[in-house]
């Protein structure tokens, strides 16, 4: 069966930052993975959330019309993605009329269950987050996320029975621990549920004229995050999948948005008789001298094309990656990346490529034959660097499919470590002073054959150079499989490119 990833769906009031990048390279990284390990397809969909009062106010801040506003936003996330080397499959804008359309069919099917009814509701709003909140959650009387006031606001509105699933919810996350990750989250939740009896869900807004109409109400707008998080079920429908793939969908978010992810879109799907999703990857926040990165923080306005210039695609995403595990904060040092990235990607990696590659080609005309190795056992200190290699890359294996890819790509750069240091050891550049033949042979054929296994393991994390690299070796990435065991093969180099330059600091 097809596997989906999904990124949030964006909320389309500002220009594209590192979280939102940060976020389609976690479901990048995923879908490479998969396609290395898997026959099912994989697809990956992200889009914009364009509705509600925030995106209205925006656009007439910038004095532009609300559509053209829209458009606009959308576009520059469209091309966030090529910048990024992100594989999207389906982009969805929760303005297209196949969504409105899909809105207004589950709004009937909530409405004609009893689940949806028109009320009252007063309670403290945060409009940055456009939603309700209780007091409990609050931090000195301000939005958790936010940090500002929140505001006592009260109106007519439609509410959702939320509480009407608490039960069966209670129940998924008993059953289900694996359900987020990391699986902590599963108890907050689960702690939150427990508390008691779920307030109704305000649903919908009055007074906003930029949205979904509720259908024969037209005073009152579908609250903007059930307008979003159905947009999913569009992206599905858009790609032309069966409603069944939503159990083999994993949904990557941020921190900030878990509620909603973990509480009312379950709960919704259930009243709307649609499956649950297979998952939910939570992941942490960017900051830059400690401060969140955010659309409305002027200090932290770097963007992922001058982070992607001064680091390469490759380096951004490998040393965003690097530098800390997937659900925690991470600080922003330029400097530090491209320590790593010198480091891990360029001396570790694309140096060895090219030292192994230029000895194969200078002496042994760019081929080095198999039979070289039956011709004698392996040396023992080949046998330990395959054996090591082979190990490391099954934990990476494992690594990725826990959406672990901080400790993968540590361990790719412990995989490199051990490769230079039996390239070192063996010095097989010293073929010039005499040094045994195929012992020179056997080194340059071991470190080729490691780095295909090696290339191949990266490719999900650094695409580009792992590709460069298995072309080299006469590697298509497009039909390579993960392989964990090290065939000694024949190897043919006709070339030693320099696949990744140093990076200079900032000074």
């Amino acid at each position: 069966m097809t596997n989906i990833i999904t990124t949030p769906i964006f909320y389309a009031n500002g220009a594209p930052h590192l979280g939102h990048a940060y976020s389609g390279y976690l479901a990048d990284v995923f879908k490479r993975f998969h396609s290395l390990t898997s026959d099912n397809p994989c697809c990956l969909i992200t889009g914009t959330d364009e509705h509600g009062q925030k995106i209205l106010e925006a656009a007439e801040c910038s004095q532009v019309g609300i559509q053209q506003f829209v458009d606009d936003k959308a576009q520059a996330f469209k091309a966030l993605w090529p910048e990024l080397a992100v594989q999207v499959d389906v982009f969805v804008r929760t303005s297209e009329e196949q969504h409105l359309k899909l809105i207004q069919t589950i709004w009937h099917k909530l409405l004609e269950k009893g689940d949806v009814y028109l009320g009252y509701y007063q309670g403290l709003y945060c409009l940055g987050c456009e939603q309700y909140y209780t007091a409990y959650e609050l931090e000195d009387n301000c939005c958790p996320i936010h940090k500002t006031p929140v505001e006592n606001k009260s109106e007519e509105t439609y509410l959702f029975r939320l509480d009407a699933y608490r039960q069966q919810l209670i129940e998924h996350y008993l059953n289900s621990s694996d359900f987020i990750t990391p699986n902590y989250y599963c108890q907050v939740i689960l702690d939150y549920l427990n508390q008691g009896p779920l307030e109704d869900l305000s649903v919908s807004r009055v007074n906003i004229p930029w949205g979904i109409k509720v259908p024969n109400h037209q005073e009152h707008t579908i609250y903007v995050w059930i307008d979003a998080l159905f947009s999913y079920i569009t992206a599905i429908q858009k790609a032309g999948f069966d409603l069944g793939v939503l159990e083999q969908t994993t949904h990557i978010i941020g921190k900030d948005i878990l509620k909603f992810h973990a509480i009312y879109w379950p709960a919704l799907l259930l009243a709307a008789d649609l499956p649950l999703p297979k998952k939910l990857i939570v992941h942490g926040w960017w900051t830059i001298n400690g401060q969140k990165i955010a659309k409305s923080n002027p200090k932290t306005l770097i963007t992922p094309k001058d982070l992607v210039d001064k680091l390469t695609c490759d380096g951004l995403r490998y040393a965003l990656f690097r530098q800390k595990h997937v659900a925690r904060d991470g600080n922003i040092v330029i400097n530090e990346l491209i320590e790593s990235i010198n480091a891990d990607l360029a001396n570790n990696f694309a140096n060895l490529v090219k030292r192994n590659h230029t000895i194969v080609l200078k002496y042994f005309a760019g081929n080095i034959d198999a039979k070289v190795i039956s011709q004698r056992a392996l040396a023992d200190e080949s046998k330990l660097t395959i054996q090591y290699c082979e190990q490391a890359i099954n934990e990476i294996f494992n690594y990725y499919k826990q959406f672990d890819f901080h400790n993968a790509s540590l361990l790719l750069k412990d995989t490199l470590d051990h490769c230079n240091r039996f390239f070192h050891q063996r010095a097989p550049w010293e073929i010039s002073k005499g040094k045994d033949n195929i012992s020179v042979q056997e080194t340059c054929l071991v470190i080729s054959n490691l780095l295909r296994l090696v290339a191949t393991a990266a490719y999900p994390l650094v695409p580009t150079l792992a590709r460069q690299v298995l072309q080299e070796l006469g590697e298509d990435i497009a039909t390579c499989q993960w392989q964990s065991v090290c065939d000694i093969k024949s190897i043919t180099i006709n070339k030693a490119l320099s696949h990744f330059k140093r990076l200079e600091k900032e000074h």
